[in-house]
């Protein structure tokens, strides 16, 4: 499935549901000013009406919406929070949790996407969603009663669809729908407002007053009944269009969950058993999110009008046409932490074989299984987490140099310690595991104070430019960690699209393209080559707009390279990337350091890659 094609087509939704939104709000407009002149008893044709009712309902749609994004722009963990969530625990010692987590864990590596946070939900009903502006502000939510009743291939292919939704840009759109029609229902809440005035209007005074005063309050409770059935109509065709966008995008999030976990029946038997008892959230809020469940979390609507869903029936056909109810486990099954069945995850592919796009979560399981001891448990402790982060920027060849490092971080003497023990311990570690470890300890990190967090970062910030120069694995390290933490820390919600055009960005592209050049070839006629596939697979006319490599070119100029294509629409971003693959590959070879600064360049485009997998030995 094309990742790129899919985020262009959610912008394309979003740009469509803010036309409709457009719409709406005139209509509503219309309707209130039909509904004002008559109370008031003037003529429709009144423009100078028309004029202030249109400021109004603007300013009250505006403002509604405004307030909504507002509260939506610190992620994901908002819509968690609204529906009762409670953080998850990377310690937790309850099997369900963990076994929860180790799902989460694997999705992460499988698909490439930071750990995100995840929050569990009291209810008993089967259910689960995913919320954020993108990969780096994620939060997964799911329901008690998926947890601790799904078996472990149910559960698996649950997340695998949530995470489906997150490399999609799906829940970008959702947030977007949630804020816009926050602000027609607040033309609901203004009406309410205004009956609650005119029913507790005092009647005091004489009979002259009394009589002004009663033509007031009428006119206040017809405007008051009018404006909260406008707002109402308003959320009606709201809904239609939250159902109209959602369904489709329901059926792509099941496939390509079977994509992931190359088992159609753990998703189909979660679905079955949805169909069995019950999906539906008992928060007085889940309306409101209704869009982003994995199955419908209200009441069945009225001929399924509002259905955000397809039918259970229709998703479990499209996904496995030969289902057999009989083989699904009822949705009672202890959690246990590993597979049911006891198998062990399949070996590591070797690398001719390995897909950069694609990972099956049985190779992410092995990747997760193969982290020493220290490490995994260090990522799951938030003072380990720093320590081990820092370790792993210790400089691996001059004693000196690490000496000096250690010396300007602004830790205690039991931090270095405890950092040079991790740093003896890492020479075990391959470059998959320790972009792994990466990943991993980011959770962690996030429970660090916005004070402990500026001191990290100027730690990490130290550890890479004390040696006075950046290598390969302290960029994609910092570009990394630092750009994900940045988003949680300062509530950011990603890129904001300002080229749509490859044009303007040829000269960032060039040093894209002569970086990756320069990682796999040393001999410059190679460097040449590789830089040239690259080019062609741009599609440009090179006679107009003409690109040489570019000599010598360092990480400080990728990394400003990629601060502007970072900006570029989903299609420009498509190509640029497919262009840098065709540069690592012109040589038939994917090394490691290749595949780690693809990565880089990947995860700040917004489209996240796995690590990749030794060879086998």
């Amino acid at each position: 499935m094309d990742f790129f094609e899919q985020q262009h087509r959610s912008q394309q939704k979003t740009k469509w549901l803010v036309l409709v939104f457009i719409l709406a709000v005139i209509c509503i407009i219309g309707v209130v000013h039909v509904l004002l002149a008559m109370v008031l008893g003037l003529p429709f044709t009144d423009w100078e009406l028309l004029l202030y009712v249109a400021l109004g309902v603007c300013a009250v749609v505006g403002i509604g919406s405004a307030v909504k994004m507002a509260e939506l722009s610190k992620g994901g963990r908002v819509v968690a929070t609204m529906l009762g969530g409670e953080p998850l625990s990377t310690n937790s010692t309850n099997p369900a949790e963990q076994r929860l987590w180790n799902i989460v864990e694997e999705m992460s590596i499988a698909s490439g996407v930071p750990v995100p946070e995840v929050y569990v939900l009291p209810d008993r009903s089967i259910n689960a969603f995913a919320a954020g502006h993108g990969p780096g502000d994620t939060a997964i939510g799911v329901t008690r009663g998926a947890m601790e009743r799904l078996t472990r291939d149910q559960l698996q292919g649950v997340i695998a669809h949530e995470f489906s939704h997150i490399l999609y840009g799906d829940m970008r759109l959702n947030l977007h729908l949630m804020g816009l029609l926050n602000g027609i229902l607040c033309i609901a809440f203004v009406g309410g407002f205004l009956l609650r005035i005119a029913i507790y209007a005092p009647s005091d005074g004489d009979n002259r007053d009394r009589k002004n005063g009663g033509g007031l309050v009428f006119a206040m409770l017809g405007l008051g009944v009018g404006l909260y059935l406008i707002g109402w109509i308003g959320v009606f065709f709201g809904n239609l269009i939250k159902a109209a966008v959602s369904r489709q995008r329901e059926f792509l999030a099941d496939a390509s969950a079977v994509q992931y976990t190359r088992n159609p029946g753990g998703i189909a038997g979660a679905l079955w058993n949805i169909g069995k008892s019950s999906s539906q959230l008992m928060s007085p809020r889940a309306a409101e999110a209704s869009h982003m469940f994995f199955g419908n979390g209200v009441s069945n609507s009225w001929m399924a009008l509002f259905a955000t869903h397809p039918p259970i029936d229709e998703r479990i056909r499209a996904i496995d046409p030969n289902f057999d109810p009989e083989s699904v486990t009822p949705a009672s099954a202890p959690p246990p932490l590993k597979t049911e069945s006891g198998s062990q995850p399949p070996p590591l592919p070797t690398m001719a074989g390995f897909s950069p796009t694609e990972m099956p979560v049985g190779f992410a399981a092995a990747l997760l299984d193969s982290l020493p001891q220290y490490s995994s448990q260090a990522v799951r402790e938030l003072h380990g987490a720093c320590a081990l982060i820092y370790s792993l920027l210790l400089d691996g060849n001059n004693d000196d140099m690490r000496a000096g490092q250690l010396e300007g971080l602004a830790v205690d003497g039991a931090m270095k310690m405890h950092i040079l023990d991790f740093y003896r311990k890492n020479a075990e570690l391959h470059g998959a595991q320790r972009i792994t470890l990466v990943d991993l300890a980011i959770p962690t990190l996030r429970q660090l104070s916005p004070q402990q967090y500026e001191e990290f970062r100027r730690n990490v910030r130290h550890l890479v430019e004390s040696d006075q120069q950046i290598d390969l694995f302290e960029y994609v390290l910092q570009k990394i960690l630092l750009r994900h933490l940045d988003l949680y820390f300062t509530n950011g919600t990603g890129n904001t699209v300002r080229y749509r055009s490859i044009v303007p960005l040829l000269p960032d592209v060039s040093v894209l393209l002569s970086a990756l050049a320069m990682v796999g070839n040393e001999d410059q006629s190679a460097q040449d080559a590789a830089f040239a596939t690259g080019v062609q697979e741009l599609l440009i006319n090179t006679s107009s707009h003409p690109m040489s490599r570019v000599p010598n070119c360092d990480l400080t100029m990728v990394d400003k390279a990629l601060d502007r294509i970072a900006e570029a629409a989903p299609d420009v971003k498509k190509r640029i990337l497919f262009a840098g693959s065709r540069t690592v590959v012109h040589d038939g070879v994917v090394e490691s350091r290749e595949y780690e600064i693809l990565r880089a360049i990947a995860d700040s485009l917004d489209c996240p890659m796995p690590p990749l997998p030794p060879p086998m030995e």
